[in-house]
């Protein structure tokens, strides 16, 4: 939950931005962010309500996706790269599918 929601000083797309982020490095670590930190959820919003930090970032991350994750994870969610932003950050724009290259070709074309 982005920090401006558990402060319930406002909700927007920008909380959605924080919540890919923190989606980002539960699918790394298979675990939520700061679970490792707080015995229980309570606790983690405690603090991610009064500290001026954001998760740890994973090691074993690329420093594209260390990148993509600071800008998703900035406090001040006017700070933060909306979705069109996010969408041109190397981390996602430097992807390719492990689809495109199994899918059949079209032999229409």
């Amino acid at each position: 939950m982005a920090p401006e929601v558990i402060k319930q000083s406002g909700y927007g797309r920008q909380a959605d931005i924080w919540s890919l982020g923190c989606t980002v490095i539960e699918m790394a670590t298979a675990a939520p962010p700061w679970s490792g930190e707080y015995r229980d959820q309570v606790s983690a919003l405690f603090n991610i309500a009064i500290n001026n930090t954001h998760p740890p970032l994973p090691d074993s991350l690329s420093e594209n996706a260390k990148d993509f994750l600071l800008h998703c994870l900035k406090r001040d969610p006017m700070k933060r790269l909306n979705a069109a932003n996010l969408s041109k950050h190397p981390f996602i724009s430097n992807c390719t599918s492990p689809l495109a290259s199994s899918a059949p070709s079209n032999p229409w074309k």
